[in-house]
This record gives C-alpha cells, sequence and structure tokens, in this order.
C-alpha cells in the first residue's frame, strides 16, 4: 500500500469521520437492528437486511480510517513562497485550454475537483506539487498530456 500524505486538517478531518462514525453512526445501526429484529422474521426481513448491510459498511469505512491514520503521513507546508505546495492555492495556466484557473494543492482525502482542490496523487497534482513559479510541467493524463504552468501563488 501507497502512503498517504495528508495535511493537517485532512488528518482531522479523517478523526471526526471515525469519531461519528464509531459513536452516532453504530449506535444508529444498532438501532434499526433492534427494530427490525421486533419485526419477527428475519429471512425475508429487508429492514433487517438493509441495517446489516449498513453495519457491514459501517465497519469497512471505520477500518479503512484506522488504517489510513495508521500509515499515513501528516505534512507540512513548504514556506518558501514560490513553490507549489500542500494547502496552497495558485494562479495555473492550463496550455490545452488557454485558461488559468485557480487551483489549491490537497491531500487525497480533501480533494474535490469541483472547487479545483486537487489531490497530490491526481496527475494533475503530481505534476503541480513543488512546481516552481513561472516552470513549466507535462500533466501526464489518461486523456492525453498537456502543459501546465503556476503563474502565481496566492496563498
Amino acid at each position: 500500500m501507497n502512503k498517504v500524505i495528508l495535511t493537517e486538517s485532512g488528518k482531522k478531518k479523517l478523526e471526526e469521520e471515525l469519531e461519528y462514525l464509531k459513536t452516532i453512526k453504530r449506535v444508529e445501526i444498532k438501532e434499526a437492528l433492534k427494530v427490525a429484529r421486533a419485526q419477527g422474521d428475519l429471512s425475508e426481513n429487508a429492514d433487517y437486511s438493509a441495517a446489516k448491510d449498513d453495519q457491514s459498511m459501517n465497519e469497512t469505512r471505520i477500518q479503512e480510517i484506522e488504517e489510513l491514520l495508521k500509515t499515513s503521513t501528516v505534512v507540512e507546508t513548504s514556506v518558501n513562497e514560490n513553490v507549489f505546495d500542500l494547502n496552497k492555492t495558485a494562479m495555473v495556466k492550463f496550455y490545452d485550454i488557454d485558461e488559468v484557473e485557480e487551483v489549491t494543492l490537497v491531500s487525497s482525502v480533501e480533494a474535490d475537483v469541483k472547487n479545483m482542490k486537487i489531490s497530490i496523487d491526481s496527475p494533475l497534482g503530481k505534476s503541480l506539487y513543488k512546481l516552481e513559479v513561472n516552470k513549466k510541467a507535462t500533466v501526464e493524463s489518461p486523456d492525453g498530456n498537456y502543459e501546465v504552468e503556476v503563474l502565481k501563488i496566492l496563498k
């Protein structure tokens, strides 16, 4: 398994989700199972089946998060203002479409493509991660390669 890189906020987000799943969600599922059991015959009980599925998915997610937290590395953002790094936002020129976008680099846990929060594990993120201002990089994307350039670090 690859070592997952997390920011401090990404780690906190996972810890909060884990806490929710272990406390609130487990209790809700337990209650749903109790209600479903009270209906009698479990062999054809859709509510019981659904609650057991929920329980299984919840426990799987708990294990995933615990494993992520155990094997991840929390990294600090570079203080160099000319390097595009985790938790930084920059104006990035996309040469294939001749557009400039505001991009924020984040860990895979915090990725949100719609809001241009790009994971450093994605093809675009890998190309931009640690790239200096006014330097170009080639993004090796499944849809074809294209050039990007960090024009300016915003924050």
